[in-house]
């Protein structure tokens, strides 16, 4: 099978292009600047409507889009990159014949948090359920994706390390780690499925923690001695939300923080029918599985 792969440079993109390659497809890059011979260009605050992706679509059986930005700026606009540019895409995917698309969205979007991540999240979401049956699509929505090379995973694992664990709130904030392998399984299996069904999917680890719990179970996976905990009020935190909202560069403000305060979990049913076993439980994210690798 012949797959574009948008956002094949980010963290989630790179693991998905090496999975499905690994797996005996033709992968087709969507980048800014081509550097192999199966990349295409793409300028996704530019290719905003359908005549400009329709080109880019010959050939192609299926697409896969992990384009994602988590804090609005003019470089890396929300409504284009999560909205109008998707949509743009998944309506040339319909006029050019393309059968498969796999939406790769964001866990928790559903319930009624107005962030504008959120709110444009939910766009692309409502137009794939809204095409021919025909075309068939997987939407995951992906709790916090753990892998080696991930930027989230690198500032978790380093925070684990450090004798003393600063807390928000206590760390009190519900998450369920997905490994990214586990992404990748479900992506390659779904896309092989020759009787595969549209469905939304949350891509969730085994069992749901909270920050502590995380951040305690990264440091005994790296063979450390118990943390000492130090609880940081919640004004405080908000304090230093309302600060990076006028810093683009700080991964914490206001909205992020409404999303992690909201929760971030759900039933793993669904996803472990996708994978055709249980996804791998946080517990085990630093101590190798080799059972559980691509």
């Amino acid at each position: 099978m012949k797959i574009l792969v948008c956002g094949a440079t980010g963290f989630v993109g790179r693991h998905l292009t090496s999975a499905l390659r690994a797996t005996g497809n033709t992968v087709v890059r969507g980048v800014r600047k081509p550097s192999h011979p199966d990349d295409i260009a793409v300028d996704y605050c530019k290719d905003t409507i359908k005549e400009d992706w329709l080109p880019k679509l010959a050939g192609i059986d299926a697409v896969v889009n992990a384009v994602g930005v988590l804090r609005d700026s003019a470089a890396q606009p929300m409504a284009l990159l999560l909205e109008q540019t998707p949509i743009a895409l998944f309506s040339a995917c319909e006029e050019a014949g393309v059968k498969r698309i796999v939406q790769i969205s964001a866990l928790g979007i559903d319930k009624g948090i107005e962030t504008p991540y959120f709110q444009k999240r939910r766009a692309p979401e409502a137009f794939l359920n809204n095409m021919p049956h025909a075309i068939r699509h997987l939407i995951l929505r992906p709790s916090v994706i753990y892998g080696e090379d991930g930027a989230s995973a690198k500032l978790f694992r380093f925070l684990a390390e450090l004798p003393v664990h600063s807390l928000p709130a206590g760390g009190k904030q519900r998450l369920q780690p997905v490994n990214i392998d586990d992404i990748c399984i479900a992506v390659t299996r779904w896309i092989a499925d020759d009787h595969a069904q549209s469905q939304t999917v949350s891509a969730v680890g085994l069992e749901a923690t909270d920050m502590r719990g995380m951040l305690d179970s990264y440091r005994k996976q790296l063979h450390h001695s118990e943390a000492v905990h130090v609880y940081i009020p919640g004004i405080l935190i908000k304090l230093t939300a309302l600060m990076g909202d006028v810093i683009p560069a700080s991964p914490l403000c206001s909205d992020t923080l409404a999303m992690l305060n909201a929760g971030n979990e759900a039933d793993s049913t669904a996803f472990s029918h996708l994978l055709g076993h249980p996804p791998r439980s946080y517990q085990n994210f630093i101590v190798k599985d080799k059972s559980h690798s691509l």
